[in-house]
C-alpha cells in the first residue's frame, strides 16, 4: 500500500496532455445556386478584366471550426550560439549584455491656403459752378458831436506834534469843452462774376490674389522599444594541463501538433448591390469610409460635411411679360394670313405683297420679281407662299424670291392653304377646288370662302351657313352670319360674324377637335368690334384687320396659374421624370420622388407626346436648357436636363439644333428635390408656362464623392461589414430563402440568419444560417461529419520552437599530453590552489538610448494680399470768387464818423487827464505835511528822553524808575 522508492505520479512527464489548445473558424462557400458554368483556364488570368459578372444570388457556406492542440514532446539542443575556449589553468570573466532598441516616427505634412481679395472703387464728380453778384450802395448822412468834460481835485494835510502843531494843503481843477460834426455822402457799385467747370472721373480697380496650397496632415506614429538585461560569471578551467571549450547551445522546445476540425455551422451568402456614394449616404457612413480609406482620402472625408446642405430655387423658364395690342399706323392691308412661316399681307394702296418681321416689329415689302401687277389675296403654306394676282386672279407661287405662275394652272376668288402645304381655292365659279401634283380637282361644292387645318380637314360657309367636311361628306355647323373664315397652325378655326341683330362683326372659335362655335376667351378679342379678318401664326398671338383696312395685333393669354411642390425632407432626390408635349409644347410635367409623386399641366393627355427619364442613382443636375414655345406665349417648348450619368431632352429640344432662350447653371452637381413653376391655358389646353426647379446641394466636394465612387467596392465592403444589426435585420426581414431541393415553406431570413455579418468576399456578405427545427440541423449535420474528407482528417505534426533557454556544456581537450589518474602525480588541489582572478572587465552601461522625434508642423506665412489707399478727390473751388461778395466792409465808409469820434474821445481823455494831475499834486502836499509831523514828533520824544532819567533817579525806563519808587515806598512804610 505504501508508495515505491520511484512514485509514478511524482515522476516528470511530457506529452501525456496537450498544453495549448488552439481553435479558429474558416468560412466556406459550398454551393452557388444559378451560377453561370466556369470557363476552363487555358492560359493567363487578366486581373484587369472588366465587366466581370458580380454574384447576383445567395450562396450557401458552412463555418467550419478547426482545433489545434499542442502537446509537449520535451526539449532539444538547437544551434550553437558561442563557444568559449580556456587553456588549462585560464579563468575569464564573461559578461553578456542583451541590448534592442527599436524606432520609429513618421511626419507628414501638407498646407493648402486659398485667399482671393478683389475690390473695385469708383470716384465720379461733374460739378458746374456760375456765381453772378452785384452789390450797390448809396449812403447819405450827418452826425453831430459835443463834448464837454469838467475835473476837479482837491487835497490837505494837518499833522500835531508832541511840542508843536504843522499843516498843509493844495487845490487843482480843470475843464475841457469840445465839438465834432461830420457830414458824408458815399456811393458804390461792386460786381462779381464767376463760372467754373470741374469734371473728375477717377476709377480704381484693385485685385489682390494669394493662393498657397497647405492641406496640414500631420501624421506621429513614434514606436520606441527597448530591452536591456546583463549577466556577468566566472569561467575557470581547473586542468592543469587539459584545454577546454564551452560550448553554448539555444534550448529548443517540441510540441507535437494535431488539427482536426471540431464543429461545423451552416451560413448563408446574401449577394449586395454596389453603393453609389452621395452626400447622403456620406452622413450615415463618413466615419466607416474615413477609417479604411488612405490617409490623405482619410482627411478629406472627415473634413466634408455631408450635413451643410442648403436648398436653392433654379428658374429655368419664366413666363415673360408681354403686351395686350399693338398698333400699327400707316399700315392698310387687303389680305392678311398667317402660318409657321409668319404673317403675311397684300398691301391696299398697290396690292405689293408684305411680311411682319418680329424682329424689328415692321411690316416690310416682299420682291416682287416675275410678279406683273398686284395680288388680291395671300395664302402662306408650309414651304411656299400661294398668291391670287389681281389682274386675272391666278394662282401664283412665292420660293423665296421670283414669283411664278401656278405650274397646274389655276384661277379662284379665295386661296387657303394647310400646315401640310395642301392648297385649295374657290373657283372663279364658287367652286372649291383642291391641288393635285399637276392638276386642280373640282370638289363640286359651292362656297363663298373657304378655311383648311390640314388635308381633308376643310371648312367653307355658303350665304353665312358654316359646312365641316366629314370624309366625303359635308357636315353643318350651328353658326350664320358668317363672313370670313381663316385657320390657325395650332388647328383652331376663326370665324367673322355679323348677328342680324347687330351692325358690327365679332370673332367666333372653333378649338381642334370640337365641332361648335363659341365666343373666344383671349384677352382683347371679346370686343373688338368692325374687324373683317382674323389670322394668327401660333396661338395667343392674332392678327386683325379691320374694315377699313387697318392692322391690329392682340396678344392674348389668361393669367398663369402657379404650382410649387416644396422639398421634403426625406425626397432628397428624384428617381424618374415623365414629360407630355405636342408639336409645339410641353402640356405636362410629372417629377417621382421616393416618397411622393407631384404633377403639373395636362398628365397623360390625349394626342400628346410622352419622354420618360430616369435618373441613376445619386444623379446629379449640372445645368439645363429652356426653350419657349408658342402655343401659348412664353410657355415651355423645349427642356433639356444635363445630369452626371448624361442628358434628358424633352419636346423640341431632342430635335432642334437651335440655341436655347434661356439657359441656367445650377453651380456645381445638385440633386433635384422639388418643382415650382406655372401654367396657362390657350383655349381648352393647358401648357407649362414657366419652370424651376428646388435643388439640394451638399458641401461636400465632388473629388471625394469621384473617390468614393472610384474605388465603390472597397469602400462598399467596408460599409458592408459595418453595418448595424437593426438596419440589416429589417432589410433580411422583407426576403426569404429555400434550399435546393427543399419542400419547406419559405421562412423570413430575418428569422433564420443571425443579423451580424461572418464574412465578406466579393459583393457577398455571409450571416449565420439557423436552423428551422431540430431535425433539420440533425439530418445537416449528419451529411456533413467532421471526420469526412471533404474537409480533412487530423493532422499531426512536430513543431519545434526556439526559447530563450540557452544550455553550456564543457568538453576536455583532445591531445597526447591528457593527464594521467597516478598517485605519483600532483593530485590535492589544496595544496597548490589556482588563483582565480581574472582581469577585471570595463563597466557595463545600461543607459537608454531613446531620443526625441520633432515632428511639429511649421506655421502659416502672413498674407500678403492688401488694398492700396484710395487717393482723396480735391474740393471744388469755383465757388470762392462767390463768396467774396458776402464779404463784410465790402464798401469803404466815406462819412467820417470814425474820425469824428476819435476827437471826441481824444477830448475826453484829455479832461481826465488834467483831473489826475490835480489828484496827483495834492497826494504830493500830504506827503510833505506828513513827513513834517513825522520829524517833530522824533524831535518830543528826544526831548523826553533826556528828562526822564533824572527824574527817576538813575532808572534806565519809567518801568524801571516805578519799581524802584514802588519799593521805596513799601520799605518806607515797613519802618514807620
Amino acid at each position: 500500500m505504501l508508495d515505491g522508492p520511484t512514485p509514478k505520479d511524482l515522476l516528470p512527464t511530457t506529452g501525456n496532455y496537450p498544453t495549448e489548445i488552439v481553435r479558429y473558424r474558416s468560412v466556406v462557400l459550398t454551393d452557388i445556386p444559378g451560377a453561370k458554368p466556369a470557363r476552363a483556364l487555358t492560359g493567363a488570368i487578366d486581373l484587369g478584366e472588366e465587366n466581370l459578372p458580380f454574384y447576383n444570388r445567395p450562396a450557401e457556406g458552412m463555418i467550419v471550426t478547426t482545433e489545434q492542440s499542442w502537446s509537449a514532446q520535451g526539449v532539444t539542443l538547437g544551434r550553437l550560439l558561442h563557444s568559449l575556449a580556456l587553456a588549462p589553468g585560464e579563468s575569464t570573466r564573461v559578461a553578456v549584455v542583451d541590448w534592442q532598441r527599436t524606432t520609429r516616427a513618421t511626419g507628414t505634412e501638407t498646407a493648402s491656403e486659398a485667399e482671393a481679395l478683389s475690390g473695385t472703387t469708383d470716384q465720379n464728380r461733374s460739378i458746374s459752378e456760375v456765381a453772378n453778384a452785384i452789390a450797390r450802395e448809396e449812403q447819405d448822412g450827418s452826425s453831430l458831436g459835443f463834448q464837454s468834460s469838467q475835473s476837479s481835485s482837491s487835497g490837505g494835510s494837518v499833522g500835531v506834534a508832541f511840542f508843536n502843531i504843522g499843516a498843509g494843503g493844495n487845490w487843482s481843477k480843470s475843464s475841457n469843452t469840445g465839438i465834432a460834426t461830420s457830414v458824408s455822402r458815399s456811393t458804390g457799385v461792386k460786381t462779381v462774376a464767376a463760372e467754373t467747370t470741374q469734371r473728375i472721373s477717377a476709377r480704381t480697380q484693385q485685385l489682390a490674389t494669394a493662393a498657397r496650397s497647405r492641406n496640414m496632415t500631420v501624421v506621429r506614429e513614434t514606436t520606441q522599444t527597448e530591452k536591456d538585461q546583463v549577466l556577468t560569471r566566472v569561467v575557470t578551467n581547473y586542468n592543469h594541463m587539459h584545454a577546454m571549450s564551452v560550448q553554448y547551445y539555444e534550448v529548443v522546445q517540441v510540441y507535437s501538433v494535431t488539427t482536426r476540425p471540431t464543429k461545423l455551422e451552416r451560413c448563408l451568402f446574401i449577394p449586395l448591390q454596389e453603393l453609389t456614394f452621395t452626400h447622403t449616404s456620406l452622413q450615415r457612413y463618413k466615419e466607416v469610409l474615413a477609417s479604411v480609406a488612405p490617409v490623405d482620402w482619410a482627411a478629406k472625408i472627415r473634413a466634408a460635411n455631408p450635413f451643410d446642405t442648403a436648398v436653392r430655387r433654379l428658374d429655368a423658364c419664366s413666363a415673360p411679360e408681354v403686351p395686350t395690342r399693338q398698333e400699327f399706323d400707316g399700315v392698310e392691308l387687303a389680305d392678311i394670313a398667317a402660318s409657321t412661316m409668319g404673317v403675311y399681307g397684300v398691301r391696299k394702296a398697290d396690292g405689293s405683297p408684305v411680311r411682319f418681321d418680329p424682329a424689328t416689329q415692321r411690316w416690310n415689302a416682299l420682291p416682287t420679281t416675275g410678279l406683273s401687277g398686284g395680288l388680291s389675296r395671300i395664302a402662306p403654306g408650309k414651304n411656299t407662299v400661294w398668291a391670287l394676282r389681281a389682274t386675272d386672279n391666278m394662282v401664283v407661287q412665292f420660293d423665296g424670291t421670283t414669283w411664278r405662275p401656278d405650274p397646274a394652272t389655276g384661277w379662284g376668288l379665295r386661296i387657303a392653304c394647310g400646315t401640310d402645304d395642301s392648297v385649295y381655292v374657290v373657283g372663279t365659279n364658287n367652286v372649291i377646288h383642291q391641288r393635285g401634283q399637276s392638276s386642280w380637282s373640282n370638289l363640286g361644292i359651292v362656297a363663298d370662302d373657304i378655311a383648311v387645318t390640314g388635308k381633308d380637314k376643310l371648312w367653307y360657309f355658303r350665304q353665312g351657313v358654316v359646312y365641316e367636311r366629314s370624309g366625303s361628306n359635308w357636315v353643318q355647323r350651328s353658326a350664320t352670319g358668317v363672313q370670313r373664315l381663316s385657320a390657325t397652325s395650332d388647328g383652331a378655326l376663326w370665324a367673322v360674324v355679323q348677328p342680324q341683330s347687330s351692325t358690327e362683326t365679332m370673332p367666333l372659335l372653333v378649338e381642334s377637335g370640337a365641332t361648335t362655335m363659341v365666343r373666344p376667351t383671349a384677352d382683347g378679342l371679346q370686343s373688338v368690334t368692325g374687324l373683317a379678318q382674323i389670322a394668327s401664326a401660333a396661338a395667343a398671338d392674332y392678327w386683325v384687320r379691320m374694315n377699313n383696312g387697318t392692322v391690329r395685333r392682340i396678344l392674348g393669354r389668361e393669367t398663369p396659374v402657379a404650382f410649387d411642390d416644396q422639398p421634403k425632407e426625406d425626397s432628397s432626390y428624384a428617381s424618374r421624370i415623365d414629360v407630355w408635349s405636342d408639336d409645339t409644347a410641353i402640356r405636362g410635367i410629372q417629377i417621382i420622388f421616393p416618397s411622393h409623386t407631384f404633377g403639373c399641366g395636362d398628365i397623360a393627355a390625349s394626342g400628346t407626346q410622352q419622354a420618360t427619364y430616369t435618373f441613376g442613382a445619386a444623379d446629379k443636375l449640372i445645368s439645363y436648357d429652356a426653350w419657349s414655345g408658342k402655343t401659348a406665349r412664353g410657355s415651355l417648348a423645349g427642356l433639356r436636363l444635363k445630369m452626371t450619368s448624361g442628358v434628358a431632352n424633352f419636346g423640341v429640344a431632342a430635335t432642334s439644333n437651335v440655341a436655347p432662350d434661356l439657359s441656367e447653371d445650377a453651380g456645381g452637381a445638385s440633386a433635384i428635390c422639388g418643382l415650382f413653376g406655372s401654367t396657362v391655358k390657350s383655349g381648352s389646353r393647358t401648357y407649362v408656362a414657366s419652370l424651376g426647379f428646388h435643388v439640394r446641394g451638399g458641401n461636400v466636394p465632388q473629388s471625394v464623392l469621384d473617390h468614393l465612387n472610384d474605388n465603390r467596392r472597397h469602400y462598399s465592403q467596408a460599409v458592408w461589414a459595418n453595418a448595424d444589426e437593426l438596419t440589416l435585420s429589417r432589410i433580411l426581414a422583407n426576403y426569404s430563402y429555400a434550399p435546393a431541393g427543399s419542400t419547406a415553406a419559405p421562412v423570413p431570413l430575418g428569422m433564420l440568419l443571425d443579423p451580424k455579418p461572418i464574412a465578406a468576399t466579393g459583393n457577398y456578405l455571409g450571416f449565420r444560417w439557423n436552423f428551422a427545427s431540430e431535425e433539420e440541423r440533425q439530418e445537416w449535420t449528419d451529411s456533413r461529419k467532421a471526420s469526412d474528407n471533404t474537409f480533412g482528417v487530423p493532422v499531426t505534426n512536430t513543431i519545434a520552437i526556439a526559447t530563450n533557454g540557452v544550455f553550456a556544456e564543457a568538453v576536455l581537450g583532445r591531445s597526447n599530453s591528457a593527464e594521467k589518474i597516478d598517485l605519483t602525480r600532483f593530485w590535492n588541489w589544496k595544496d597548490s590552489p589556482l588563483q582565480i582572478t581574472p582581469a577585471d572587465i570595463a563597466p557595463v552601461s545600461t543607459a537608454s538610448r531613446a531620443q526625441n522625434l520633432d515632428t511639429t508642423a511649421a506655421g502659416m506665412g502672413v498674407s500678403q494680399a492688401k488694398f492700396a489707399p484710395t487717393v482723396v478727390m480735391p474740393d471744388p473751388v469755383g465757388l470762392q470768387t462767390a463768396q467774396a461778395i458776402a464779404t463784410a466792409n465790402l464798401f469803404r465808409d466815406m462819412s467820417g464818423l470814425n474820425t469824428m469820434s476819435q476827437v471826441l474821445v481824444k477830448g475826453i481823455e484829455s479832461a481826465a487827464t488834467n483831473d489826475k494831475e490835480a489828484g496827483v499834486r495834492a497826494q504830493e502836499a500830504l506827503k510833505t505835511a506828513t513827513e513834517h509831523l513825522q520829524k517833530m514828533a522824533q524831535i518830543a520824544v528826544d526831548a523826553a528822553g533826556k528828562a526822564a532819567p533824572a527824574a527817576t533817579g538813575g532808572a534806565s525806563n519809567l518801568s524801571a524808575l516805578g519799581g524802584m519808587l514802588n519799593q521805596g515806598s513799601k520799605a518806607a512804610a515797613d519802618t514807620k
